[in-house]
């Protein structure tokens, strides 16, 4: 499966942690900084907080993640006949614009996934956030949306149909949101997820239907 745009995401993701690692002032000017963000106009953080992350294992997880779900969606945003064929009402567009659509519901899904730390963190002059986890979000949850059906890896091991582990991942990071312990920023990757929800819907309002309906096809069929 040919996904060059994935493939080219991760590459410099590595590459830029790597970078940002071994040179602390490239870190310090790639995070998100709300404070800065707010006050210094520094709105390219925004985006720049994707390219690095805390350690490799934050780093290989996530692009790890990405790699599971970004190269099926760039195939099919590229290649949108092959989109149809699960989406048959949906509105056909060229391969160029699907590689602006992919891009867009990554690094746009980034930008919404900072959100929630710049309204809540813009006067602590000391909370400072990384990772890719908010994009990554957004383009998981695209492909959940496209294909509820399909069954995917909690966690990496536990099957299930997307759908329901769109629910178990939305339910389980406002849970910890919500607890509000550790260092993880689950209301980045609900946000990131619903950003992700929200271009597919605005790209084409038949991908809800169809998600409606197949979910609703899942539940008879059980009953």
């Amino acid at each position: 499966m040919e996904a060059p745009i994935t493939i080219a995401i991760i590459v410099i993701t590595c590459l830029v942690s790597y970078w940002a690692w071994e040179n602390l002032s490239i870190f310090n000017r790639l995070t998100l900084y709300p404070y800065a963000v707010k006050y210094q106009k520094e709105y390219d953080r925004m985006i720049g907080h994707t390219f690095i992350h805390a350690d490799w294992m934050h780093l290989g997880f996530n692009m790890y993640t990405f790699y599971s779900f970004g190269q099926v969606m760039e195939v099919v945003m590229v290649n949108p006949e092959i989109l149809q064929r699960f989406h048959p009402n949906m509105q056909v567009w060229s391969p160029m614009a699907g590689k602006i659509y992919f891009l867009l519901i990554y690094f746009l899904g980034g930008v919404i996934a900072s959100l929630p730390a710049i309204w809540k963190h813009a006067d602590h002059v000391g909370y400072r956030s990384v990772g890719a986890s908010g994009a990554v979000s957004a383009v998981m949850m695209a492909f959940m949306l496209l294909f509820p059906q399909m069954e995917v890896g909690f966690f990496m091991i536990i099957p299930m149909p997307a759908w329901i582990g769109a629910l178990v991942f939305l339910g389980l990071e406002h849970y910890f949101s919500k607890k509000g312990n550790g260092l993880i920023a689950h209301d980045a990757h609900i946000w990131g997820a619903l950003g992700g929800i929200a271009m597919i819907g605005a790209l084409d309002w038949h991908f809800y239907v169809d998600f409606v309906k197949a979910v609703m096809a899942t539940i008879q069929g059980w009953l």
